[in-house]
């Protein structure tokens, strides 16, 4: 069955070394990372669990205005792009964090829902330039209101958390 003793190891969270923890100190010997307690894990479920009810609450949001949840985070990545000119294919997909081809796929069905529109770059005519059409800026910042909303929310679960993973 073993040493009972090593049941007392466990690997250390920082480096990967196996650490006893038999002498009560509770840090990696090797480079010093405090073991999780009880209350670490209780508070990052704490925060999954957060972060999953605002995603749901986004989607349901999402859905309730006419669009699906990827819809929505496009639109937002448009509206919401900080570079000189309206974003391309290549920084979407970035952004989202897709596929270019599936940023692409995206963006082809959303232009076909009368969400988005094109123009071709004026500098590089092999890119295009998307900017969002009129109804779906409307339908963006309501849904944007209310997340914003969602998020004071969520700030204050967050900091609860926080609190706990970083008590100075």
């Amino acid at each position: 069955m073993g040493d009972p003793a090593c049941w007392l190891d466990r690997v250390c969270d920082g480096c990967g070394q196996v650490v006893d923890d038999r002498d009560g100190q509770r840090r990696c010997p090797d480079c010093g990372t405090p073991s999780l307690t009880d209350g670490d894990y209780q508070a990052l479920a704490d925060f999954r669990a957060a972060l999953r009810a605002f995603l749901h609450a986004s989607e349901t949001a999402a859905r309730a205005a006419g669009l699906t949840p990827t819809q929505h985070q496009l639109l937002l990545a448009i509206r919401g792009w900080s570079g000189d000119d309206s974003p391309g294919v290549t920084e979407l997909a970035d952004r989202l964090q897709l596929q270019v081809h599936s940023t692409g796929e995206l963006i082809a069905r959303a232009e076909a829902a009368g969400l988005i529109e094109r123009r071709e770059d004026p500098a590089d005519r092999r890119r295009q330039r998307l900017s969002l059409a009129p109804d779906a800026e409307r339908r963006l910042a309501a849904l944007s209101a209310y997340h914003r909303d969602e998020l004071r929310s969520f700030r204050l679960r967050l900091r609860e958390v926080l609190d706990v993973l970083d008590p100075s």
